[in-house]
């Protein structure tokens, strides 16, 4: 249902960056993320809604799809 692959971003601004996430969440699990202030769990929600790299600028690699349809489209 939600997939990262081999996804890596870093804000314009040079902030922030995750790197290299594989990630797999199928239809009817439910999923935690949680950790330090800065640590990425809001940057993998605007990719996985679509606001990055729409909305929030930056250098993004990988594909994030959902339900198959991939959110940079």
């Amino acid at each position: 249902m939600i997939n990262f692959r081999n996804v890596s971003f870093e804000y314009e601004e040079g902030s922030e960056t995750v790197t290299d996430i594989d990630l797999d969440i199928k239809k009817g699990e439910v999923v935690l993320l949680c950790g330090e202030s800065g640590c990425g769990k809001s940057t993998l929600l605007r990719m996985i809604n679509g606001l990055i790299p729409g909305y929030y600028k930056g250098r993004m690699t990988g594909s994030v799809t959902v339900n198959g349809l991939d959110t940079q489209k």
